[in-house]
């Protein structure tokens, strides 16, 4: 009788072991996951620059998730944004050459495919060549021709920051650096050109407009 006892109680006490156990699994399982998960948000929200040209994609999101875009040349900033229904425009008062005082924040139609032709071509940029160097100076990206940044809808930080260098050997390629690494890549010459064109189209309609601001302060 004290035998089936001690049976019984040894029975009871290694379902209670067992039972502990995989709760204890459990409890693990969830723990790791919910860390995976603020992991992936974190990479989310700030970006994983350091990878981002080994995706084979110049831009580590989707035009849909960029909001604003900087380009700074020749020592002039172009601020390009969307207003609220997603369409790109020009914001003028983010013109560093100040011409214009407009603070315009609705795009026209002709504004916003100009500029959405350009970006499109810049999100499916693919990167040719990755070159890990310290020696940036022999690409030309330390004093580039041209820095884009782009940005979210926190505009806290750029998604991404890139300078552009010397054009390739091969009279094809750009050299274009991850600014915040040491990775330098090459891409296709014309999404440079692209870009560069675009912001000659805002240069000329600033000098449209400034000459439409001298007549009308001359009609006064």
């Amino acid at each position: 009788m004290v035998e089936k006892t001690v049976m019984r109680s040894s029975s009871s006490l290694k379902v209670v072991w067992v039972i502990l156990f995989w709760l204890l699994a459990f409890i693990v399982f969830i723990n790791l996951n919910q860390s995976g998960d603020d992991t992936k948000g974190n990479h989310a929200d700030h970006g994983d620059h350091k990878n981002v040209f080994e995706s084979g994609a110049l831009l580590p999101v989707g035009l849909s998730e960029i909001f604003s875009v900087e380009l700074v040349y020749r020592g002039n900033l172009y601020l390009l944004e969307k207003d609220e229904a997603g369409h790109w425009f020009y914001h003028a008062h983010g013109a560093t050459n100040g011409v214009l005082e407009s603070h315009e924040h609705v795009a026209t139609l002709d504004e916003n495919e100009t500029i959405s032709v350009s970006l499109m071509g810049l999100e499916n940029a693919r990167v040719e060549r990755r070159l890990k160097t310290t020696e940036k100076d022999e690409y030309g990206v330390t004093k580039p021709s041209l820095i884009s940044l782009l940005y979210g809808w926190d505009r806290a930080r750029p998604i991404s920051q890139f300078a552009f260098g010397d054009l390739a050997t091969d009279h094809l390629s750009r050299y274009i650096h991850l600014v915040g690494s040491d990775q330098v890549a090459t891409i296709a010459n014309y999404q440079y050109t692209n870009l560069i064109e675009l912001v000659e189209k805002i240069q000329k309609i600033n000098q449209e407009a400034s000459q439409e601001i001298s007549k009308s302060q001359t009609n006064q």
